[in-house]
């Protein structure tokens, strides 16, 4: 798909970000680190990098387009049955074919062994995708045709603009990234319905206040932090989870005993930093580590150890060594920036009180 050519929020609402950020953390291997970096696949993390992003007025498209050729069918996806009802969302079906679509964006760069966990991040993608869509039609919040329609034209001149697709028309591009139209227009629907939703109360005395708390996430701070890492993703009885606790437990017990963090991490760690003594160099605030893990180690002054932290890779206790000061940053001058992080917050926590309240069969 066109990453990025949907606004931040659509990007973190629509299921295809679901997808995308998470498809290849799902699964690392050995020698990838197991450090609760930000849910994104590295490979996209350096097309970003490389795409030509331009940024229009309020309401606007994020353009992020790149010129790109057709990818080969996934790997594992050719003989399963198109029509096989993988799970039910309050009594609507997602189908095979469903998860076909979006793994067949990724063509050939999904390694066999990681078929299986990307499955399954896409799976779970399209589920959240499918109670947006419900809470949307629910609410009686989508946007007009006439919305829709300028968000399509502002991609649109976004790719005439952009010299890489010259001659190419938004049709073309979109089905050399294996989507259509009708995905845009579900996505800008999205997108723009719970940017409405959610933004209705975001006054400028909210969005100062949230900088004024926040300056870290904006001013270029970072920290250096080690950690020792229990790893979860595998575990699934309670008790499992009550001995992983009981780990991370006791490797801070021995911290606050005087023992070294550097040992102990070698000593306790599932994390491949371990051998560095769980040295995981400098982060921001946001954007590189997952929102829990980098709220806990903003928190921290130069050697402080915090309590266990829970995130989707295990549980963490984290120890912060350095920290660089940022820049003095003017609230004028990033209040868009500061909207849409509002916004995305907004919509983590609405995401979760719809699940919460949804009736979810996944039966593969």
């Amino acid at each position: 798909m066109l990453k990025g050519c949907i606004k931040p929020l659509g990007m973190v609402l629509c299921g295809i970000l679901c997808i995308q950020v998470s498809a290849f953390s799902a699964e690392p291997d050995a020698k990838k680190t197991s450090a609760p970096a930000k849910e994104e696949k590295p490979a996209a993390k350096t097309e970003a990098k490389a795409e030509a992003k331009t940024e229009t007025s309020k309401g606007e498209v994020k353009s992020a387009i790149k010129e790109s050729t057709p990818k080969e069918a996934a790997p594992g996806t050719k003989e399963q049955d198109p029509n096989k009802i993988l799970a039910t969302v309050n009594g609507e079906n997602i189908l095979q074919k469903d998860v076909n679509h979006i793994l067949s964006r990724f063509g050939n760069q999904i390694p066999a062994e990681q078929i299986q966990g990307v499955t399954k991040q896409v799976l779970d993608g399209l589920i959240t995708q499918k109670l947006l869509t419900q809470f949307i039609r629910e609410n009686k919040i989508e946007p007009s045709k006439t919305d829709i329609e300028t968000e399509i034209n502002k991609v649109r001149e976004d790719i005439k603009a952009n010299p890489s697709l010259a001659g190419q028309t938004l049709e073309q591009v979109l089905e050399s990234h294996g989507s259509s139209l009708d995905d845009l227009k579900r996505d800008i629907t999205i997108s723009l319905s719970l940017e409405k939703y959610l933004g209705k109360d975001l006054d400028d005395k909210k969005l100062k206040a949230y900088f004024d708390q926040n300056k870290a996430a904006y001013n270029g701070t970072e920290v250096r932090a080690s950690h020792i890492l229990v790893d979860t993703r595998k575990m699934t009885s309670d008790a499992e989870l009550n001995q992983a606790m009981e780990k991370i437990k006791k490797a801070k017990a021995e911290v606050a005993a005087g023992k070294d963090f550097a040992e102990l991490a070698k000593q306790y760690s599932d994390c491949p930093s371990k051998e560095k003594g769980g040295d995981l160099g400098f982060f921001p605030r946001k954007g590189q580590m997952v929102e829990p893990f980098a709220a806990a180690a903003f928190a921290l002054k130069v050697g402080q150890i915090s309590d266990p932290v829970k995130t989707n890779f295990g549980y963490h206790i984290i120890k912060v060594t350095e920290i660089k000061q940022g820049t003095d940053v003017k609230f004028d001058d990033i209040k868009q920036n500061i909207k849409q992080d509002l916004l995305q917050e907004k919509a983590q926590v609405l995401i979760t009180q719809i699940r919460q309240k949804a009736k979810i069969d996944i039966k593969a």
